[in-house]
């Protein structure tokens, strides 16, 4: 992942993960520094908010693949 900030761009790579009470900690290395990224569930609901189209398309799309390949695996037995 990169990360884009007004002092430059630096990548970012995931170490690990954690739980830190209600939140989910996403622990890492921007460039050099150790770095660590508190999603809540409040961050979450936003997120999925801004996404509801593209989340319901994709549902849609995935719905539709499971009943094609369903449908293909009856024919074949």
């Amino acid at each position: 992942m990169i990360i884009n900030s007004p002092v430059g761009r630096f990548p970012f790579e995931v170490t690990g993960f954690r739980r830190h009470g209600s939140a989910l900690v996403v622990e890492g290395r921007m460039g050099t520094w150790p770095t660590s990224i508190e999603v809540h569930t409040t961050d979450v609901m936003a997120v999925a908010a801004r996404l509801r189209p593209q989340l319901a398309l994709a549902g849609i799309g995935l719905a539709a693949l499971v009943l094609v390949r369903g449908k293909r695996g009856s024919r074949l037995r």
